[in-house]
């Protein structure tokens, strides 16, 4: 739902907010009063085209917002579509439009930045706009499908759901027998690829982690003279000395500082304890003289191992690039390949059976299909009588509404149909597709009436018409206001108007109207309050003329419109 529209420097409009409710929401105003303005303005925030001639002459820019309320019903559909462009989704939008003079726009959600189209494909779910505008479901013949199904409720609904069931598992198996190979010479080639590979990844004997025991080996081995000179110079500083030195190795030198100690606790028993740490020490000492001179005797430099060791690890590296990142990775290739051989050697068997099953389910599927189909030309014909009898209540007589069902040359989840709606305003003329011949006014009239029979089933919140009443009057004024109430149940409804009845049923209404100060003409609106409300409707009904008797007809309309809500509330 709509919840408010901000306008900045848009046209003749210098700053407007505009604060909707639920309900029938009516804009009147006098011809010229800016009426279209607000819809032009409404229609930036859908992604339509924006014209530089459209800024408020002596701005660079202008600006459109709008804060729409996420229904429940369409939420996870929009929290998808807002985390394809990483915007996080919550219970209400902002979306916004600003144009500059330059020739640039930019439009943004939730304060990110979006390609103008992302409005489009967001708005399409939130409003439909009928009228002189081209934002209507109605025109775009991908639609007519789901308006069907649709007004054909639970039955079709759940007969497209056992079609889209069915094409799905068709689709799988299709796609489980092109990855056997289209025939049993190819079959043969991935084979021998994959044998070959296999071969290769276990011929090498690879274990998880060898290439790391390699690596430090390899280390050892590169720094074997260095490793032999360091650890004889440390073995000779703990145990043996250095030859010709007259400093004593560490063991001799702790030993004599032990004696010296000894003697020393021998006086101060005090002392006593640091002997145990000082025999801990020598032992210590002794041990890693012991360990050194071990490692030294076993520390033999091999050339040979050397280069070997670098070959394996250039074979290793061959193998994890062509097969995996890791040892780990190219076994668990090597496992696959096993399992991808033995299905492509069974693979004769399998894509007979595969095949079997294949043309059972397209079997089942052309049942399923024909079901759905069956159900929608009956719900076709059911639609086009109700139709056919709404447009006559709202004067256009003798309008022909068919849908045409015609057969798709291949099939997808939404079965075998390709629906679009055809029209004739006129007795005698042939049915045409809407989209070519149907008016602003008459596109007004049959979406009023279509939206009217699937009022329930319509999930779009919220529906824009403007100027529905054009071309009518009377009692033909009187059943559009009625069918826009009705609407307004189930929907938040707009309506630009001019007529006294339809603004009667109102739950919300503005005035829209021109103020001219210093030499500049603005557009302003105001939300009328009840008494106001009886005045516009008799400006509406009588011009400028506002007395008694018009008051009294404003009454009689109040009071029916009050009477018709309260009596379909339900």
């Amino acid at each position: 739902m709509l919840l408010q529209l901000r306008v900045v420097n848009y046209a003749l409009i210098e700053d407007l907010t505009l604060n909707f409710s639920s309900g029938l929401n009516i804009l009147s105003g006098e011809t010229g009063a800016g009426k279209s303005i607000v819809i032009g303005a409404i229609n930036l925030l859908l992604g339509e085209r924006a014209a530089v001639d459209q800024i408020r002459q002596g701005h660079d820019a202008a600006y459109v917002e709008g804060m729409v309320s996420c229904e429940p019903a369409l939420q996870d559909e929009i929290e998808k579509i807002l985390e394809k462009a990483g915007i996080k989704g919550n219970d209400e939008l902002i979306i916004a439009r600003e144009i500059f003079r330059t020739g640039r726009s930019v439009a943004r959600v939730n304060g990110r930045a979006v390609p103008v189209s992302f409005l489009k494909e967001i708005g399409q779910l939130i409003v439909d706009l009928h009228g002189q505008h081209q934002h209507q479901s109605l025109l775009r013949p991908d639609q007519h499908l789901e308006l069907l199904d649709s007004f054909g409720g639970v039955e079709i609904i759940s007969a497209r759901k056992k079609v889209a069931e069915c094409y799905d598992k068709w689709q799988v198996q299709k796609k489980e027998l092109a990855r056997l190979g289209e025939n049993s010479a190819e079959r043969e080639r991935n084979i021998d690829i994959s044998a070959f590979q296999l071969k290769e990844i276990r011929e090498a004997e690879l274990y998880p982690g060898e290439d790391l025991e390699l690596s430090r080996r390899e280390k050892i081995l590169a720094n074997a003279e260095k490793i032999c000179t360091l650890t004889a110079r440390a073995y000779a500083d703990i145990y043996a000395g250095e030859e010709g030195s007259p400093v004593e190795a560490l063991v001799d030198r702790l030993k004599h500082s032990t004696t010296l100690l000894t003697e020393a606790a021998g006086i101060d028993q005090s002392l006593s304890p640091l002997l145990d740490l000082l025999e801990t020490a020598s032992a210590q000492l002794e041990e890693v003289s012991h360990f050194l001179r071990d490692y030294q005797l076993k520390l033999e430099f091999e050339p040979d191992e050397l280069a070997a060791i670098q070959d394996r690890q250039n074979q290793i590296n061959s193998l994890k690039r062509k097969y995996g990142g890791t040892i780990e990775e190219t076994l668990a290739f090597a496992a696959r390949l096993e399992e991808e051989i033995e299905r492509l050697k069974n693979s004769e068997a399998l894509a007979e059976q595969m095949e079997k099953e294949i043309a059972e389910l397209e079997k089942d599927l052309f049942e399923k299909g024909s079901e759905l189909s069956k159900l929608r030309r009956e719900t076709a014909a059911r639609l086009e009588g109700l139709l056919e009898e709404c447009l006559e209540e709202l004067a256009l007589h003798n309008a022909s509404f068919k849908v045409m069902l015609t057969e798709k040359d291949v099939p997808s989840a939404r079965g075998f149909d390709q629906v679009e709606f055809l029209f004739s305003a006129n007795p005698g003329e042939d049915v045409k597709p809407l989209v070519r011949i149907i008016s602003g006014g008459e596109v007004s009239r049959v979406m009023l009436a279509l939206k009217t029979i699937l009022a329930r089933q319509d999930l779009v919140p919220t529906l824009i018409f403007d100027e529905v009443d054009s071309g009518v009057g009377g009692a033909t004024v009187q059943k559009v206001a009625e069918k826009l109430a009705h609407l307004a149940h189930h929907h938040q409804v707009m309506c630009v108007t001019h007529s006294a009845q339809i603004a009667s049923m109102a739950d919300c209404h503005f005035r829209l109207y021109k103020e001219t100060t210093a030499d500049r003409t603005l557009t302003r609106a105001v939300g009328l309050k009840e008494s106001e409300i009886r005045e516009e409707l008799a400006r509406m009904l009588d011009g400028a003329s506002i007395d008694q008797v018009s008051l009294q007809h404003v009454d009689s309309l109040l009071e029916r419109a009050q009477r018709f809500k309260e009596e379909t509330a339900n």
